[in-house]
């Protein structure tokens, strides 16, 4: 596979010359990250409905296809779906929902009309933990016990995707979800026993092929954790992967009530604008494609503690690949069977797959520069980020009120941080396979090609938040305030 790298006078003339050209050329050939916030893929960082908080989302067709869609919710600790469905958006179609809380975990509510298979109930769909429940089941499942609370209460936070699985042209399935005074025309079409949009599909609906065709990407969408009685709203945009599905499918349609499409059908090269450069790089597997995309040795990001504002500030940081790579397993039991996969080091039981990490912060004026630790500590000491979706509070400021956090203890009141990640050397029994089909004898936070390219740190998504007080706001005036921020990353690829 060729690769775009600047190495020599004659490279770095052309890319000043032509650079949009050249990037765009490439992103066109490999899944890559949109900037522009469009795609064939969304993965939004985070839903929660503690602290009093709902997550409202919305998905947007950008375009004048008709198309259909897989959407996933996720719980936080070990990404197991607590919810998924077929979604047909008609063209410039956006559908909206909202994730609440119930009385022991949480929900899907939804008042759009938009066809969904199965149909969502009007007293909304609950999340479930069949995914998460039963026996503990040893390496790199769907479902199963892993060692973790098999309460509902783990589906109260998490994260979703959603994914593109093609565009309709069959001409009456198009009219069917299209709507029409504000209504789509047929959605029991879609959500019939033997609809099939599938590339292998026979099903031939009004005298023609019921098959989908490729996705052709322009989905955009927002989430919003809006707390009611605190009167905040912390939104986001999704990350968004463009050119996805391997161009020789003509889709990747699966029925609802299938776990599939996931993230490791992406095609299986990747595109990475680095430093004004594009690394274009070949892997053994979809979900190590998206893992490369996300790949960060340096989060960097602020925080805001001041006491006159009653100020907290909360950062979420999400691994949406972990669940492909890090097995389950019960340390209690010998041998250990179970394979570990690049760049995750460590398996996952009671209190999580730990990640070690690295932390230093400044405060406004560059001053007193510190290493510090996570609050408790991970098993054997060490910093760690130990869920899928973890919550990262800063002096116990507790604004998003997870399970799934972990405390930094800071002296400033104002500054930033930077997150690290190039932890290596780390024991793993069975070793570590790399995204080559390499096995290490232990284990290192990085991820290697097909082609030789290492890339150091873990695939993250996610944004700080911080809310404010104003204590001194006249009567009848609220005063609580909130803001969000996208997370700031470096990257580190070596040919």
């Amino acid at each position: 596979m060729q690769k775009f790298k600047r190495k020599s006078l004659y490279l770095a003339m052309v890319a000043a010359v032509s650079t949009v050209g050249m990037a765009s050329n490439a992103a066109n050939a490999a899944v890559h990250v949109n900037s522009n916030g469009l795609g064939e893929v969304l993965i939004y960082p985070y839903y929660t409905t503690r602290a009093g908080m709902d997550t409202y989302m919305s998905v947007v067709n950008t375009t004048n296809s008709s198309k259909a869609v897989k959407v996933r919710f996720t719980e936080g600790k070990n990404s197991r779906e607590v919810l998924d469905f077929n979604l047909y958006l008609s063209p410039n179609d956006m559908w909206t929902a909202a994730v609440v809380n119930t009385t022991n975990g949480a929900k899907l509510i939804t008042s759009d009309k938009s066809c969904t298979a199965p149909a969502i109930p009007a007293g909304g769909k609950e999340f479930v933990n069949f995914a998460f429940s039963g026996a503990a089941l040893e390496g790199i499942q769907q479902s199963g016990g892993d060692g973790e609370t098999q309460s509902l209460d783990r589906t109260r936070e998490g994260y979703f995707e959603v994914i593109e699985m093609g565009t309709i042209t069959n001409t009456m399935i198009d009219a069917a979800v299209t709507h029409v005074g504000g209504v789509p025309a047929n959605c029991a079409l879609v959500q019939a026993a033997n609809m099939d949009m599938g590339a292998g599909s026979a099903l031939v609906v009004g005298g023609q092929s019921a098959r989908a065709n490729p996705s052709t990407g322009g989905l955009a969408g927002t989430a919003s954790l809006i707390g009611v009685a605190a009167g905040t709203d912390f939104g986001y945009d999704p990350v968004a992967l463009d050119a996805f599905a391997p161009s020789h499918l003509q889709n990747i349609w699966n029925p609802p009530g299938s776990i599939f499409p996931d993230l490791t059908f992406a095609d299986t090269t990747s595109v990475v604008f680095n430093g004004g450069s594009v690394v274009t790089s070949s892997w053994s597997s979809g979900d190590a494609t998206v893992s490369a995309l996300l790949m960060h040795n340096n989060i960097i990001n602020e925080y805001v503690l001041d006491n006159a504002t009653l100020s907290g500030t909360d950062w979420v940081i999400t691994m949406p690949t972990k669940r492909y790579n890090v097995p389950v397993h019960n340390p209690a039991l010998t041998p250990d069977a179970t394979q570990l996969f690049s760049p995750f080091t460590h398996k996952f039981w009671l209190n999580g797959a730990c990640e070690p990490v690295g932390l230093s912060y400044w405060d406004r004026e560059e001053g007193n520069v510190s290493i510090v630790d996570f609050s408790p500590p991970a098993p054997g000491g060490g910093t760690s980020l130990c869920w899928e979706t973890t919550v990262v509070t800063f002096n116990n400021s507790h604004v998003l009120g997870s399970a799934n956090e972990v405390n930094v203890p800071v002296n400033f009141e104002n500054g930033w941080l930077r997150m690290a990640f190039n932890a290596s050397g780390i024991t793993a029994v069975n070793g570590q396979i790399d995204g080559n089909g390499v096995t290490h004898g232990t284990a290192a936070q990085s991820l290697t090609s097909l082609d030789g390219d290492i890339y150091t740190g873990l695939p993250t998504v996610g944004f700080m938040l911080q809310d404010f007080i104003n204590q001194n706001a006249a009567p009848g005036i609220m005063a609580t305030y909130g803001g969000n921020f996208n997370h700031k990353y470096t990257v580190s690829i070596v040919d």
